[in-house]
């Protein structure tokens, strides 16, 4: 035996005493330390590995001789961790590492255990554990209180008191809805002698409309949830309908692995829904990069490397990231994983879908309903329709034309980036400026063409799916133009002249849209309409492809005459030129009014006509009559009945209906391609240096997917959420912990790995995460069983004893007392105030804010904030716009995330700053006003009278006598200087409404110095 390791043993038989004589648990006492000081070299990451040793694995370890079981003396890692040698210590001093007496003695004891190792905890499904016996344990009813007595018994400790009433009601009401009770609450549940008044109370909250609110919030944080795309721009982007989705799945209590599943792939499900379709905002919550050098492909690259995060760290509970550019260093997922399930998910068009709210859907299929019967009647009124059409159809596909499509192979450089996809089709993408000028070109042979097409195209991947990039999905072409030139000397172009155009779109002249109008307004005298106006020579004229907004997202063609034939015996250079100068002034803005997708046709024959007609018609003339589906034979009749003079008067009804479709708004969702992506291993995460392809898969340390030849999206979705799955109900159950308690049963909730600390209830997470998935992952069944414990109803009131022990209520032997969350904060003041608008969902809100925000250099460009009407300023905190750039400030001084991460643990931080916007904020002002005349008009008695109601109101309890005495003191002292004119009443009181209707202005402006000095109680914004 060496020197060293006898004097090793040596210090470990003096180390022994440390530790107690009971087995050493691997994943409790040793994986904590090999994980956090080892694995970083001697982990699953070879790359980083040193000396070719693994300590992750046991047979690796002891093959190398790092560790004989039972043997400690024998073992090279004993040795190690106990040199004084700095060139051998272990960990090496410089990595800022180092283990404690302890640690080295646990090592030692557990490797005369014989080293046993163990899969971690995490990675093993949850089974239900049986409840555990405590000293206290024939009084209990709720299964939590088992599992929390018990592990007091053990630490010599035992619950604190329950709550009173009012302060269990107000953190009921706190916690479940996130607003304060009302006065009426309190006093019902005071005096309520029911014995199931409080589980009334929970019922009553559980299903109020405010508790998918409150717990929307929550969600949306691991979402990633925000109104702009982040970046150097931070455009404005349409997705409440996703927010909405989410608070109405929650009041619904929709399951929660169906709550996943349609995150994930709704558009995937049979026959999806508009809802299922919206829930994969989840997916598209990444921030879009549109800076004009950006590279689409690299930053669809990021926000899929978002997506695996935002997976990873909300519903797996797994840290995934590391493995982008790496095997992870500390779990056991390989790069390879991380591009399987990477894998699963790169399937779909990142879109931007048409939604409909339910009463523009009834609106909708109201129109549409008499359209069809309008078109019920041609059918009625002339019984030989059939034969019309079919005589129709013969005679134009006798006319009909071949278009030859012209594929640009020379595309501009410039921000907006050019692909061209497989059928010859351009799609613009990346920086959408608000004007372009586009030049495509292409050498072709010898050959004669008597006219060009254009064709606008739709493309999911648009807004609204197109066919132009504006937020409407629209464009106008100002001017279109063709030139040729001969291929041996392209600089000699020609101007083509066109005499005639025509199209199946043709807009009536109208004033441009204020979204796109110059700065001045007022001055702006540019116009859209017809396609005449493309070939007028005028740039104040364009046109544009919005008929309305219930034909405005369709394809559109047209088509231009020459003057004279093109015509060349020798190969020609081809270019068009698309001027598109009809867009707003800020590109920093979505003033953008260009197409998005487009392709170039020509042909040599002679137009008629009936030529041409719309791509898709062309389509179903080509398919014989009888395989036509009545589906396919209703949009025939549809084109044909619209170009029909015959039925001039009905097709003047159908547009005239048309013109009454209502105006859609946008979502970012995700569509399903038609093929997979290939995807591969990205060395060290740069999608410029790929790999080995991989297939779609999990990790070999997880549950497997479903037998399937091919996963998808949707068998990933399933199996995020598979009863198998170790981690998933673990992580959500232990995050709602967190939110009722201020820390989870883990601490680290987006990390439930061998980085993350042991959980301090570990057999109470298993048994409620196996809890939630036989009780069909119905969240609300986990929330009631948290708020009816005995461990939840605790008074927060900590001892002197409890303080020393227990510093972080880590054992729960008392109510968890915190900040309630920024959102929470204004809620409160505004619930106290009377102003709250308890609307629920709907576009974003725009409350007061300063105006240099969203200016430059504040914002990079001029950001838009259009102050909202005074009733929706007082909305909710969760409706208020949320540029990811330019957060609004009142939220984000209280630690509300700006929404470019996925974020599952809010920090609490403590600021001067957090006082100035309650005391000096303007809206907060305004609250104060507002309370103080509420406080004035509801509570009509004396002084004391008026400041308990306050308090009521405000922290839901009655002032002491102390407290009354303050206030009563501050009131008399600001009347009086009020009176010397030492205070302006009217400097206090502003230029509120609520002064402006009341009568008393210098009581209102004394009382507002008190509303202000309650709504600043430390108790006000607390959930004790």
């Amino acid at each position: 035996m060496s020197f060293r390791l006898l004097l090793a043993f040596g210090i470990l038989i003096s180390l022994k005493s440390s530790i107690q004589a009971k087995d050493i648990d691997f994943n409790r006492d040793i994986r904590p330390l090999l994980s956090d000081k080892c694995y970083f070299c001697h982990g699953p990451d070879e790359k980083t590995r040193e000396a070719d040793l693994r300590l992750d694995q046991r047979s690796a370890a002891i093959d190398y001789g790092a560790i004989v079981p039972g043997k400690p003396s024998e073992s090279l890692i004993l040795e190690r961790i106990t040199s004084s040698d700095p060139d051998l210590k272990m960990p090496p001093p410089s990595s800022g590492k180092s283990l404690s007496k302890t640690d080295i003695a646990s090592f030692q004891k557990w490797i005369e255990q014989d080293a046993p190792y163990a899969e971690h905890w995490s990675f093993v499904p949850p089974k239900r554990p049986k409840l555990p016996a405590s000293s206290i344990q024939a009084e209990l009813e709720n299964p939590i209180d088992h599992f929390v007595a018990a592990k007091l018994d053990q630490n010599q400790l035992a619950f604190s008191h329950p709550a009173d009433k009012q302060t269990l009601l107000r953190r009921l009401s706190l916690d479940l809805i996130g607003l304060p009770p009302s006065p009426e609450e309190i006093a019902e549940f005071l005096s309520a002698t029911d014995e199931n008044a409080q589980d009334q109370v929970i019922e009553r909250l559980l299903n109020s409309p405010h508790f998918g609110e409150h717990w929307g919030r929550w969600w949306l944080d691991a979402a990633r949830y925000a109104d702009s795309d982040g970046y150097e721009k931070d455009k404005q982007r349409e997705v409440w309908f996703y927010r909405d989705w989410v608070i109405n799945s929650l009041n619904e209590n929709k399951p929660y692995n169906e709550f996943i599943i349609e995150q994930i792939a709704g558009d995937l499900l049979p026959q999806a829904s508009q809802d299922e379709i919206v829930a994969t905002g989840f997916l598209r919550n990444s921030m879009v990069n549109e800076e004009g050098g950006a590279d689409p492909e690299q930053f669809r690259v990021e926000g899929m490397f978002d997506r695996m995060d935002a997976i990873g760290k909300a519903i797996l509970g797994l840290t995934t990231q590391c493995a982008q550019c790496h095997t992870h260093k500390f779990d056991p997922i390989t790069q390879t994983d991380y591009y399987r399930m990477y894998a699963a998910l790169n399937d779909f068009h990142e879109a931007i879908t048409t939604v409909y709210t339910p009463e523009q859907q009834e609106q909708r299929k109201s129109l549409l309903d008499q359209i069809s019967q309008i078109e019920a009647r041609i059918i009625k009124q002339h019984p030989d329709w059939k034969q019309q059409i079919e005589n129709w159809a013969d005679q134009t596909r006798e006319n009909l034309v071949t278009w030859k499509t012209v594929t640009p192979t020379e595309v501009p450089y410039e921000g907006q980036k050019f692909r061209i996809l497989e059928d010859g089709s351009v799609l613009s993408e990346s920086y959408a400026p608000t004007k372009s000028n586009v030049e495509l070109s292409q050498t072709l042979p010898a050959q004669e063409i008597r006219a060009v097409r254009l064709d606008l195209l739709t493309h999911p991947q648009l807004p609204h799916n197109g066919p132009g990039r504006s937020l409407y999905g629209t464009g106008a072409l100002t001017e279109f133009e063709v030139h040729v030139a001969p291929a041996s000397d392209p600089g000699k172009k020609t101007k083509v002249k066109f005499t005639r155009a025509f199209s199946n779109v043709n807009a009536t002249r109208s004033a441009l849209p204020a979204a796109f109008r110059e700065k001045n307004a007022d001055k702006d005298d540019r116009v859209t309409g017809p396609i005449e106006y493309a070939i007028d020579d005028d740039k104040k004229t364009a046109w544009t492809s919005d008929l309305d907004p219930g034909r405005r997202n369709e394809n559109a063609y047209a088509v231009f005459i020459p003057e004279t034939p093109i015509n060349f015996d020798e190969d020609f250079v081809l270019t068009w030129k698309l001027a598109q100068l009809h867009g707003g002034w800020n590109s920093d803005d979505n003033q953008s009014y260009i197409f998005g997708r487009y392709r170039f046709s020509v042909t040599n024959g002679d137009l008629t006509e009936t030529d041409p007609v719309p791509l898709a018609i062309r389509k179903l003339l080509s398919q014989p009559e009888d395989q036509l589906s009545d589906e396919q034979q209703e949009t025939l009749f549809s084109y044909w009945r619209s170009i029909n003079p015959e039925y001039s008067a009905e097709n003047a009804e159908i547009e005239a209906l048309w013109k009454s479709h209502p105006a859609p708004v946008s979502q970012l969702a995700v569509k399903t391609m038609k093929s997979h992506r290939k995807t591969h291993l990205m060395q060290r995460g740069d999608f410029l240096n790929p790999g080995n392809e991989v297939q779609p898969g999990a990790p070999d340390f997880l549950n497997p997917f479903q037998d399937t030849p091919a996963p998808d999206r949707l068998d990933f979705a399933r199996w995020l959420v598979s009863k198998d799955s170790p981690t998933t109900a673990r992580t959500i159950v232990n995050r709602i912990w967190q939110a009722y308690f201020g820390r989870g049963i883990v601490s680290t909730p987006e990390d439930l790995g061998s980085q993350s600390p042991p959980p301090s209830h570990p057999e109470l997470l298993d048994w409620l995460a196996v809890e939630l998935m036989e009780h069909n992952w119905e969240l609300k069944h986990i929330h009631k069983l948290i708020v009816t414990s005995k461990t939840y109803q605790q008074s927060s009131i900590i001892s002197p004893e409890l303080l020393e022990k227990d510093p972080f209520n880590i054992l729960l032997a008392r109510g968890a007392r915190f900040r309630v969350r920024s959102e929470v904060v204004r809620d409160i003041a505004l619930t106290a105030s009377g102003l709250l608008n308890r609307q629920i969902g709907g576009p974003s809100v725009y409350p007061p804010a300063p105006e240099f925000l969203f200016q430059p250099p504040a914002s990079y460009g001029p950001k838009q904030w259009p102050l909202s009407s005074q009733t929706q300023q007082y909305r909710r905190s969760l409706y208020i716009h949320q540029y990811r750039s330019v957060p609004y400030p009142p939220l984000q001084v209280f630690d509300s995330p700006k929404g470019d991460a996925s974020c599952v643990r809010r920090t609490r931080s403590n600021t001067p700053l957090q006082a100035l916007v309650m005391l000096n904020e303007p809206q907060f002002v305004d609250f104060a006003k507002a309370f103080a005349k509420r406080i004035l008009t509801e509570c009509d008695i004396d002084d004391a009278e008026r400041i308990q109601y306050a308090f009521q109101l405000a922290v839901s309890r009655e002032a002491d006598e102390e407290e009354v005495e303050i206030l009563e003191s501050l009131l008399k002292d600001i009347r009086q200087r009020i009176e010397s004119g030492e205070l302006s009443s009217q400097e206090i009181n502003g230029n509120s409404t609520e002064v402006d209707q009341h009568s008393e202005v210098k009581e209102l402006a004394a009382w507002s110095i008190i509303a202000r000095a309650i709504l600043n109680l430390d108790e006000t914004i607390t959930r004790q």
